[in-house]
């Protein structure tokens, strides 16, 4: 899961849908890896992003690609690009 720069200056993300009980809302956990300044070690970072989901076709464990978008509301600025991996029930 890593992040992007397409031409149009926004940023697409991948990220593990970690909750969708919001109507209309998903957050998605971004996880990277970056490597320490003094260790040389590479830890895994992670972030939440809410991403707006006007189908609410996320699941719980769904793998989605996420760009930027202008402001939704207080804390959506994201919006779901695809759905990369569905979960099977």
């Amino acid at each position: 899961m890593e992040a992007s720069i397409k031409k149009s200056g926004r940023r697409v993300l991948e990220g593990l849908v970690v909750s969708s009980k919001m109507e209309k809302s998903i957050t998605v956990k971004v996880t990277r890896t970056v490597r320490h300044p003094r260790y040389n070690k590479f830890v895994k970072k992670h972030a939440k992003y809410h991403a707006h989901d006007e189908n609410s076709a996320c699941k719980l464990g769904d793998v989605v690609s996420i760009v930027e978008a202008r402001p939704t509301s207080k804390t959506k600025k994201w919006r779901i690009k695809e759905v990369l991996t569905k979960v099977i029930e």
